[in-house]
């Protein structure tokens, strides 16, 4: 079909169209020769998807672009049912302490951390800070994490001892690869499977066992190589040649 027949098609302008091309939400035309472009169903129902994101969910385009690439990558996956998760889990997720979403400066101040560490921590991927039209906010996970470098640093973890603000780097890095394979594995697996309700009990359970595994595998692991350590007598590549 031609660009007037995909526009009456879908309800969606030429230039919103092409903009939806350029950022990569829409993929190319077939082109058979110069200066004709013609389109096909796949390109109906990307924007048809984009279009009920944007009006049902009021996801953002940075959002919605990770969504259809994740379909384009595995079409059979079928997962928009599931588009919104997050704001389902959320709330049922037990999270320690009821700590309330804060001011960042309020809550760097709060914890001890001063405001350039506290960004620091976010460009690393540790923190999230949350721009809204009343300023910067951390909601109450990050309040959470930002309390618990201040009391790492509380129990002798400090700059001074070589415990620098990028240390937490590695933790930020680790669980963002956990994060993204669990997510999806999950989407993949039951994407089509289940329904909105059966993935949110699914979601809510397997976090929670996951937040009851990991400390105590990383327990595990941490004194596993602290008796090699012991063993070797040495840290890894000390004692070999240069």
């Amino acid at each position: 079909m031609k660009m007037k027949e995909l526009e009456r098609e879908t309800g969606i302008g030429r230039e919103t169209i092409r903009f939806y091309i350029r950022e990569g939400l829409l993929p190319e035309p077939v082109r058979p020769k110069r200066n004709v472009a013609t389109y096909g169903p796949q390109h109906v129902a990307r924007l048809n998807l984009i279009k009920r994101l944007q009006q049902e969910r009021f996801l953002p385009l940075s959002v919605i672009k990770t969504i259809v690439d994740a379909e384009s990558e595995n079409p059979a996956t079928g997962f928009e049912s599931l588009i919104g998760l997050e704001h389902r889990i959320g709330p049922l997720l037990a999270e320690g302490r009821n700590l309330a979403p804060q001011r960042l400066e309020d809550a760097a101040k709060a914890y001890g951390v001063s405001m350039e560490d506290v960004r620091r921590l976010a460009e690393i991927g540790f923190l999230h800070i949350d721009s809204k039209d009343n300023g910067e906010w951390l909601n109450q996970r990050n309040v959470r994490l930002l309390e618990l470098v201040g009391e790492w640093r509380a129990a002798g973890y400090t700059s001074e001892l070589g415990f620098q603000v990028d240390t937490y780097r590695i933790y930020a890095e680790v669980t963002e690869v956990l994060a993204h394979r669990a997510v999806s594995t999950f989407y993949k697996t039951f994407g089509n499977r289940v329904s909105t309700e059966e993935a949110v009990q699914m979601a809510v359970r397997g976090i929670n066992l996951i937040n009851e595994m990991m400390p105590i595998l990383r327990i595990e692991k941490i004194i596993r190589e602290v008796e090699k350590v012991s063993a070797r007598g040495t840290l890894d590549g000390e004692g070999e040649g240069d």
